[in-house]
């Protein structure tokens, strides 16, 4: 049975302590009647069916009529399940004895996951993306403003007079000091409110005059107001950006679980790859040993049946087989470090001269399918297919926008004020507050561009948009139909692979031990029954071998399906879990517990 790791993965993205108008249900797409009715139509001709896949259906005639000894041939098999493969891999770049570390497939996963430098990137995303939300919901905070103002002027006047009696200075020296306080707000409406306090102080001090009260104070209170009535009203266009911030923000945890999916199956792949190569290492050495038993036996014969040309080509087939015992040395290195690139993990770096040696059992595991039921699933929880549902909100949302862009502006303006002035701070505000000296402005304005071009290309480009997002989204829906199918055949394929090579490798396992049956009965060795000898050794090999592979192929063709399904987390019970502003980054790995697949 295949290993499940059971991991969480905790993905920090700091979010609001309270609530507010910016609030909104954050789940994954929604889809509408139109999108399901686009599933409806690419599944409407799909029938549901299930099947069992990778069981042993039947026994083969060759099994049935080999029963009585499958034993024996499972011995004489090279690698039977449980054999020891702390193999010889020669010598590593330092020129010493090559050192292996064993590994579990679930360990494998769970360094990729916490370390895999694609994903370290990737999950930094997220996190950016929430940072982007915040600034547009930021928008809308209240703004404090303040100000001070020094002034002083000294100018010359006209002087003017009736009779006598002179109306003004000849001189005016004025020295102000003005101190300004505002809070504003822009509304979700799309308007704005302002409150403003000034605090004027003033001293003049103009030749000839005396003014009263001089100094003062004249501090004023002022509400304004500025409104859209048209163009710009309504939460819906307010909020927009931060409702596209939010899709974005589920975008890029979409695309995190993506790159999380991807990794998870390429580093499944990569230790079932490298598991391949530590067998087809074994079988090799199986096969050494087997020549080489032959050959000697040739030689202690040499003197009686066989002959010196028949030794020489036992020692040829010997020398060739240790030679290609390299090559598969080399694939098991080559193998060990592609997955050390996927795991990235400290304890085995990628310029370190250790294997990684695969403990788990080359194995396959049963699964029942579902048709249209991994259609549906995979419709419903590929990241590809959601972000493409994304998409279309946040075209639907820029229709909106344009749609009303194409309004007149009408703008609603209104001030309130109160303003005091005495010699006292007190006194002039207790006549600021008092409301004795009330202003009061109201206004509009409208402005529409003749033709309103701009406005309408905006709205038919934001249209032909949302259409081009719905194309998307079915291509996305036929990929993804595309790729369970593929992986759905190749899966099956596989598990019939499995059956057939079986059956190919315990025909040839019978054939050899006959053959071993005869050569130690046989009166005298002829070249033709030696060169079937060693032939037969190489076919077992082979067959052994082809029944791996299709091991391999099945388990990775498995991960494949559930990849493209969206769902080879869930079968690892991998979560991504949303953490608040006061928690840590990073990820926590639980304890492993079996697969129940």
């Amino acid at each position: 049975m295949r290993p499940v790791l059971k991991s969480t993965i905790l993905l920090l993205l700091v979010l609001p302590g309270c609530s507010s108008p910016l609030d909104s249900p954050s789940a994954g797409p929604i889809l509408d009647t139109h999108l399901q009715g686009v599933i409806d139509r690419e599944l409407s001709t799909i029938n549901a069916w299930q099947a069992e896949i990778g069981s042993e259906s039947h026994t083969s005639e060759v099994e049935a009529a080999l029963s009585h000894r499958l034993d024996e041939l499972e011995g004489l098999t090279p690698v039977p399940p449980g054999s020891d493969l702390d193999l010889d891999l020669g010598v590593d770049l330092h020129g010493d004895p090559q050192r292996q570390v064993p590994l579990v497939l679930q360990d494998a996963v769970e360094a990729a996951l916490l370390n895999n430098l694609s994903l370290q990137s990737a999950r930094l995303q997220p996190a950016i993306q929430r940072e982007e939300v915040i600034q547009a919901e930021a928008v809308f905070d209240v703004v404090l403003g303040a100000g001070y103002t020094f002034t002083k002027t000294r100018s010359p006047n006209q002087s003017s007079s009736i009779g006598s009696v002179v109306l003004n200075p000849s001189a005016t020296s004025i020295r102000n000091n003005d101190t300004q306080v505002s809070l504003s707000k822009a509304l979700t409406s799309g308007g704005e409110i302002k409150i403003n306090h000034d605090f004027t102080y003033e001293n003049n001090s103009s030749s000839g005059f005396t003014f009263s009260p001089n100094p003062y104070w004249q501090p004023s209170l002022s509400l304004d107001l500025s409104q859209p009535l048209l163009r710009g009203f309504g939460e819906k266009v307010t909020l927009a950006q931060v409702a596209i911030a939010r899709k974005m923000e589920q975008e890029s945890i979409e695309t995190l679980r993506q790159d999380l999916i991807d990794t998870v199956t390429e580093t499944e792949t990569a230790y079932w790859n490298l598991s391949f190569a530590w067998r087809s290492l074994a079988i090799q050495e199986w096969l050494v040993e087997a020549s080489v038993e032959l050959r000697d036996t040739i030689d202690r014969r040499r003197n009686f049946d066989a002959s010196l040309a028949d030794w020489a080509q036992a020692v040829a087939t010997v020398e060739q087989r240790v030679s290609d015992v390299i090559n598969f040395q080399q694939a098991v290195k080559e193998a060990s470090d592609q997955l050390k690139v996927l795991m990235n993990d400290s304890r085995y770096p990628l310029a370190g001269e250790i294997v990684l040696a695969p403990i788990d059992e080359m194995v396959h595991t049963p699964i029942m399918i579902d048709f249209r039921d991994s259609l549906l699933t995979a419709i419903a929880m590929r990241p590809t297919v959601r972000n493409s549902v994304f998409e279309i909100d946040i075209a639907r949302i820029n229709e909106l926008v344009a749609d009303n862009a194409r309004l007149p502006e009408l703008d609603f303006q209104a001030q309130v004020s109160s303003t005091g002035m005495k010699d006292n701070f007190n006194e002039s505000m207790e006549r600021t507050y008092g409301g004795d000296f009330i202003s009061y402005v109201l206004g509009l304005a409208f402005q529409y561009p003749l033709g309103n071009r701009a406005a309408e290309a905006g709205y038919r480009q934001a249209r032909l948009e949302r259409s081009a997002s719905m194309v998307e989204y079915r291509q996305a829906i036929q990929t993804t139909i595309l790729d369970v199918k593929t992986n759905m055949r190749k899966l099956m394929d596989n598990a019939e692979l499995i059956s057939a090579t079986r059956t190919a490798r315990l025909a040839t396992a019978e054939s050899l031990r006959a053959l071993e049956v005869e050569r130690d009965t046989l009166a005298s060795l002829t070249p033709t029954f030696l060169n079937l000898l060693f032939s037969t050794q190489a076919q077992l090999a082979t067959a052994r071998t082809n029944e791996f592979q299709a091991i391999v192929n099945y388990n990775t063709s498995v991960a494949k399906l559930y990849q493209s399904m969206g769902i080879i987390l869930d079968m690892h019970q991998i979560n991504i879990e949303v953490l608040d502003e006061h928690a840590g980054w990073g990820s926590v790995i639980q304890p492993y517990s079996p697969p129940t697949r």
